[in-house]
């Protein structure tokens, strides 16, 4: 007879650890036999990840029974019920949780936007590793384990969207014409385009993000910065009149772009610029 087997490990400071978006709470490795119960349906605060290596098992998703295979992802967000069981006489997973408030946007900018992933390739060092690191109790075996869950949700994300990129190419270089031609349209966004293209925008979301390695927004973010930029280098024109041409949503919004990534305002930028003090590219 078939027993189920439950290994798991949890951090044990109970404050997240500083500066860690993916701070993970627990990891473990759960071997279930078919007919048992993980545990009784619940609510949970935190996200998981759940990495399937082993037989089939299912999930149920806002009255939705979803089912998971071998090399297949699933993932749940804070406030979801955790409810699942196993489909085969034998289902086995890989687990960990991540409890910073900002689990479900980090999931989402790795392209956790469907479910279940495709994830052939387990990566089964990583996840070994990780649980290690977790075990250590203390805040460097913390930022480590954080460190691993990255290299585990870019795994996932990798073998998720390689298919999808090659399968909408034509569609993800549509959107980045339209980008670039339009950038300065301060009414253009990623939806637009998507219904443009005849693709949804999630789909066009991962596919971009497969093919070069940020969301089109991100993109088209870096287009108007990239230009706004220029315009301060070669050009007198106002702040605001800047913004408006590449763009931005105001100066002020252009302010902040800019300190965030030369610690100057767009005035001290230009000034510096024009003095030497930057390179000229």
């Amino acid at each position: 007879m078939l027993r189920s087997k439950k290994t798991s490990v949890y951090r044990f400071n109970h404050e997240l650890p500083p500066a860690l978006p993916l701070a993970v709470r627990s990891a473990g490795i759960y071997s279930l036999a078919n007919g048992s119960l993980v545990e009784p349906p619940m609510r949970k605060w935190f996200a998981e990840i759940f990495w399937s290596v082993e037989g089939a098992g299912e999930f149920v998703l806002e009255k939705r029974r979803i089912r998971v295979e071998r090399g297949e992802v699933f993932y749940l967000l804070p406030g979801e019920m955790h409810e699942l069981r196993p489909l085969t006489p034998r289902w086995k997973y890989h687990w960990f949780t991540l409890d910073h408030p900002m689990s479900p946007q980090w999931l989402e900018a790795f392209g956790f936007v469907k479910r279940p992933l495709p994830a052939p390739q387990f990566p089964a060092a990583t996840f070994d590793a990780l649980r290690a690191a977790l075990s250590e109790g203390t805040m460097k075996g913390d930022r480590q384990a954080a460190h691993y869950a990255h290299e585990i949700l870019l795994a996932a994300m990798e073998g998720s969207l390689a298919p999808l990129a090659r399968t909408h190419s034509s569609w993800v270089e549509a959107c980045r014409k339209q980008l670039d031609e339009r950038f300065a349209d301060p009414l253009l966004n990623v939806s637009a385009i998507a219904n443009e293209i005849g693709l949804h925008r999630s789909t066009l979301f991962r596919a971009f993000l497969a093919a070069h390695g940020m969301t089109p927004s991100h993109y088209l973010q870096n287009l108007r910065l990239h230009h706004a930029m220029e315009l301060l280098k070669q050009t007198e024109l106002p702040i605001k009149e800047v913004a408006v041409r590449s763009g931005l949503a105001g100066a002020n919004y252009l302010g902040r772009l800019i300190t965030r990534l030369s610690g100057m305002s767009p005035r001290q930028f230009r000034a510096a610029y024009r003095q030497g003090r930057m390179m000229h590219s």
